[in-house]
């Protein structure tokens, strides 16, 4: 059976976060484009109001120019802004009944009406004066009218764009705790939906990162899942799948190049067990010959001695072999780097031809965690690659020394022919070889990185053509060290 439907979908999270904050911000913009449209009127109020007030300044300063110059032009320049506020009045009549109410605007209309006839009934008695009549009492009378009237439409436009100020003002502080709350509610929806994303992305994107290092470096191990319905757990899935695969076939890929090697090595253990075996056949040919002489007993325990030193190095021989080809769990433990060398020179002694001279330099007492039949197998696949390399006549060194940040350095270097610089990037691919049809696997190479990965440690190879290669190993002396 698959498994269930996805129910719980992040890109349905997602759009629904997006959704949510996309219609918060229209609201918040309705309700602002609301609120600044008042505003707008208002300030269009205000302008017509100081367009009101600059106006009855204006026939205010020509009204003193014609009663201090006398000028004609004056009082027609007057009676022109006049005119211009009349207009203004009766345009905004609905507005300024708004703002003054109904009996502050018809006082402003008495008061521009009564400053017109002051206005007027002033210069008809001017001109009148200033052709030899005597109405300068009346004059003075009008002129305090005219000038009453002149304060009063003042006071009144003054009066109204104080009202649009402070009514913009009004306005303005509404909208601010308004905008101070749909930041925070802003603030607050990315505080939840940064926190969603760390939750149901970052976190389960950076486990899946860190696994797959992991794997990278030879640890199969799956994450550890709640069975969430979405796409992190169907990725996690297919990765827990992928793993638990890689592992599977890494351990047979593991397997099969035991089996690989321990075809090689059976020529080898032959010839090892051989020599012994024939000892043993000899010494007990002789003992017999020999019973039968009472002077010959202590020579009879010698030859028994050494029945006894043969049988026991060829079971050493056979044991050691059979611990190499048992398939057993990464367990690393304590065991001395020296020994673990020896150990697998002696498994191999019998595929090192004559002519390859092996030196080992590596001293004593370098004890270090590591998984031995792993290691001893990647010795084995680095050691048979540079014999064969070698073709039979050459020097192979194996150099062991300790290194800065409680490290083992290990190198192998061999006299062979080298590896081409194009082949050299490719050794440690799985299945790559340069190996005739027959002659390897390919998965030599790739199982020893993967084991000294495994280490936590790093392997890497130095060649030029026809200068040999070295084979670098840095491994931690202690399990779980970088």
């Amino acid at each position: 059976m698959g498994r269930p439907q996805t129910l719980s979908k992040i890109r349905v999270r997602l759009l629904l976060g997006f959704v949510t904050a996309f219609v918060f911000m229209v609201l918040f913009g309705a309700f602002s484009y609301v609120y600044f449209a008042r505003i707008e009127q208002r300030l269009v109020f205000l302008s017509h109001a100081d367009s009101m007030l600059n106006t009855v300044l204006e026939f205010r300063r020509y009204e003193k120019n014609y009663f201090l110059y006398h000028h004609e032009k004056d009082y027609q320049q007057a009676l022109a802004y006049l005119g211009e506020f009349d207009g203004l009045l009766k345009s905004q009549a609905e507005h300024l009944s708004a703002g003054l109410g109904q009996a502050g605007y018809r006082l402003l209309l008495a008061n521009a009406g009564r400053y017109e006839e002051a206005l007027g009934a002033a210069h008809r008695m001017l001109g009148g004066a200033l052709a030899g009549g005597d109405s300068s009492g009346e004059l003075a009378a009008a002129i305090d009218g005219l000038r009453s009237a002149g304060q009063q439409i003042i006071h009144g436009c003054e009066v109204l764009a104080r009202q649009e100020r402070h009514e913009i003002q009004r306005l303005l502080r509404q909208y601010r705790p308004v905008m101070i709350a749909f930041l925070l509610c802003l603030a607050a929806l990315g505080a939840v939906a940064a926190h969603g994303l760390i939750q149901r992305l970052v976190r389960p994107l950076k486990v899946i990162e860190d696994a797959a290092q992991d794997v990278g470096r030879g640890q199969f191990r799956v994450i550890a899942w709640n069975d969430r319905r979405d796409e992190i757990g169907d990725v996690i899935a297919a990765f827990n799948h992928m793993v638990r695969h890689l592992r599977q076939n890494n351990e047979q890929m593991i397997q099969t190049e035991k089996l690989t090697s321990l075809g090689t090595l059976t020529s080898g253990v032959a010839h090892e067990l051989n020599n012994p075996l024939n000892n043993i056949s000899t010494s007990t040919q002789i003992l017999l010959e020999e019973l039968d002489s009472p002077d010959l007993q202590e020579y009879h325990r010698e030859l028994l001695a050494a029945i006894e030193q043969q049988v026991a190095k060829a079971k050493d021989i056979v044991g050691s072999l059979l611990e190499f080809a048992r398939q057993r769990e990464f367990e690393p433990s304590r065991h001395d780097l020296r020994a673990v060398i020896d150990e697998t020179l002696k498994l191999i002694k019998g595929e090192i031809p004559a002519q390859v001279q092996v030196e080992v330099d590596a001293p004593a007492g370098i004890v270090m965690d590591m998984d031995k039949a792993h290691i001893v197998q990647a010795l084995i696949n680095l050691i048979i690659n540079a014999i064969q390399a070698m073709d039979g006549a050459g020097r192979l060194s194996i150099l062991a020394r300790l290194a800065e940040g409680e490290t083992v350095r290990l190198e192998l270097t061999d006299s062979g022919s080298g590896i081409a610089p194009e082949v050299l990037p490719r050794i440690f691919d799985p299945f790559f070889t340069t190996k005739e049809v027959g002659r390897g696997t390919g998965l030599g190479l790739s199982i020893t990185y993967g084991i000294i990965e495994r280490h936590r440690g790093h392997i890497q190879a130095e060649s030029r053509p026809g200068q040999g290669a070295r084979f670098i190993i840095t491994l931690p002396l202690r399990a779980g060290e970088a």
